[in-house]
Formats: C-alpha cells, structure tokens, sequence
C-alpha cells in the first residue's frame, strides 16, 4: 500500500503539531533576599528575610483562563464552519430548485430525491436483524 505524497505531507503537519503542542512552560520564580545585620563589639544582629513570587502566569486561575479562552475560540471557529456548511448547503439546494448547476452536472429535484433514496438504503442495516435466520432454517 503506498501513501500518497499529500497524506505524508499531512501527517507531517499534525505531528509537528502534536510536538508543539507538547512543549510545557517551566515554572518562574523569582526569589528576593535581604539580608543586613548590626554588630557592636560582641553583641550582634543579624536580620535576613527571603521572599519567593511565583510567576502569575502560572497561577490556576490564569491557567483555567487560558484554558476557556482556547475552548471559547475553538466553539466559535466550529460555529463559523456550520454556519459556512449550512450556507453552502442552502447555496446548493437553491441551485437544485431554480436549475442552474455547475456545467456538466445534473442538479434536478428527481436527481436529488434519488440520491437521497440511495443514502438511505446505505443506511440500512446490511444483516437481517437476529432471529430471522433461526426461524428461515426451522
């Protein structure tokens, strides 16, 4: 069996998607440290503090953000392409009914109704349903 040259050139395309989708931010942190301290003869203080800021890009709520953003564009591209193929489909049977088709094809009322015709037999179960053949055989 041979792959066709833009098959390959597709799976390339979805598995350089799949790596780039694989890459994951490392955590950012930043980490402040102040440090002073006092002596007189013996006597000394010393103070030192340490502050750690986690990156707020991290945080869940940006990362649950992000996600409903993604998710959000996402269900408007798939509204945008049914609402493309809903049109085109419309465009399509409005050309059936008034007539006017592409050259070389065929769009008429009776064409259309065999077609459907023929996309529900297809549909059809293939096998008879069971206990059919039992009782053929008795």
């Amino acid at each position: 069996m041979r792959i066709q040259s833009h098959a390959v050139e597709q799976y390339q395309t979805n598995a350089g998607a799949a790596r780039s989708e694989a890459v994951t931010d490392r955590p950012g942190a930043t980490v402040t440290t102040s440090a002073f301290g006092f002596r007189l003869g013996r006597f000394g203080l010393d103070y030192e503090s340490s502050r750690v800021v986690v990156d707020p890009a991290l945080s869940p709520e940006s990362r649950r953000a992000r996600q409903q953003a993604a998710a959000f564009s996402t269900q408007a591209e798939v509204a945008a392409l049914r609402a493309s193929l809903g049109s085109s489909g419309a465009d399509h049977r409005n050309q059936a009914v008034s007539g006017s088709s592409a050259p070389g094809q065929t769009a008429s009322p009776a064409r259309m109704r065999s077609a459907l015709a023929a996309y529900a037999v297809a549909a059809r179960e293939a096998s008879p349903p069971p206990g059919t053949m039992l009782a053929s055989i008795v």
